[in-house]
């Protein structure tokens, strides 16, 4: 019921907020088909700028603004440390990793999913999310032999962690491999 709920309210406030706009831009025109005409072209420009997006990956406006801010001292290396993050919760990001692990953690015997951010050598970088915000958690270096590799994908994991475990799949897929890692050890 209260996903309908939110919906519902959402839909209000788009409609409540076009309205407002069209009653500003006609206030200013003083005419109604200037009115129109401006919102036809508004709505033709963010069409062209999703399709481009869509097609392309990234409008040419978007990544001017990109390299701009990129460019700046300081908030350019914040600005790409949030835009990297950011693309491990989207399917935007091409190079990102989208493997799910379960780790160890915080000691033996509890296991818990983990994203892996990067891969070196013998070890994983791991974000550990915490319930019920999976965009919080813990940052860890492990060793490569002491994960299991799932089938989990980030969407299902985040239910889970949302859910705060109640929102369990592929728990048969879980449990054998948690005994092929102990029988393993």
């Amino acid at each position: 019921m209260a996903p309908l709920f939110i919906v519902i309210k959402l839909l209000l406030w788009a409609n409540s907020l076009s309205v407002d706009l069209f009653s500003f831009v006609s206030e200013y025109t003083h005419n109604s088909f200037y009115t129109v005409i401006t919102f036809v072209l508004l709505t033709a420009t963010f069409a062209f700028v999703g399709y481009s997006i869509e097609k392309v990956g990234k409008s040419l406006l978007i990544s001017t603004i990109d390299n701009i801010i990129d460019q700046v001292p300081a908030i350019g290396n914040i600005y790409t440390i949030i835009k990297k993050v950011t693309s491990l919760f989207t399917h935007s990001s091409k190079d990102a990793h989208r493997d799910v692990v379960l780790v160890q953690y915080p000691k033996d015997d509890i296991w818990v999913p983990a994203y892996v951010l990067n891969e070196h050598e013998a070890v994983l970088v791991l974000f550990i999310p915490t319930s019920p915000n999976p965009t919080s958690g813990y940052t860890v270096i492990i060793e490569r032999t002491k994960v299991i590799k799932t089938s989990y994908t980030i969407g299902e994991v985040s239910q889970f962690i949302i859910s705060m475990g109640a929102d369990f799949v592929k728990e048969d897929e879980i449990t054998r491999l948690i005994k092929e890692y102990n029988d393993r050890q």
